[in-house]
């Protein structure tokens, strides 16, 4: 699947569409998924597949990301604030730089994420996992 025709399928929310995309894709061994610096500001993208997608930058303010797959991506200084995140699976991320004000990630999965200058203002954490692989710096 084109980086083109992954954004487009983003865009119109069309999660289910995009999870198989993405599956054919991984079947064919490509894996990461190229997304850095796209606006992908207050979509609704439910139990989406983003592992191992680069989104370096990305705007994710407000989006809906409940139950999404965000293991092992890449999402250096994206903004994540206000973002719904409640039981989403992060583990593995690269979260250095990320802003997650007022983000909801609850029951969300952090273990072994990397956190380095991580903006958590007002984030509710509430049953977040964050075990002890998470690195965490401020």
């Amino acid at each position: 699947m084109a980086n083109n025709k992954a954004l487009e399928l983003l865009k119109s929310s069309d999660v289910d569409t995009f999870n198989k995309s993405v599956k054919e894709r991984r079947k064919k061994g490509k894996r990461a998924l190229d997304l850095n610096d796209q606006n992908l500001g207050g979509l609704k993208l439910h139990d989406v597949d983003l592992r191992d997608a680069r989104m370096n930058g990305c705007n994710l303010r407000k989006t809906d990301l409940k139950g999404a797959n965000l293991s092992h991506a890449g999402l250096r200084h994206a903004d994540l604030r206000g973002a719904d995140l409640r039981g989403a699976n992060l583990s593995e991320a690269n979260l250095t730089g990320t802003v997650l004000g007022g983000a909801l990630l609850t029951y969300a999965s952090l273990s072994g994420a990397i956190l380095r200058e991580v903006s958590l203002s007002e984030a509710y954490l509430a049953g977040a996992v964050a075990g002890e692989k998470a690195t965490h710096t401020m």
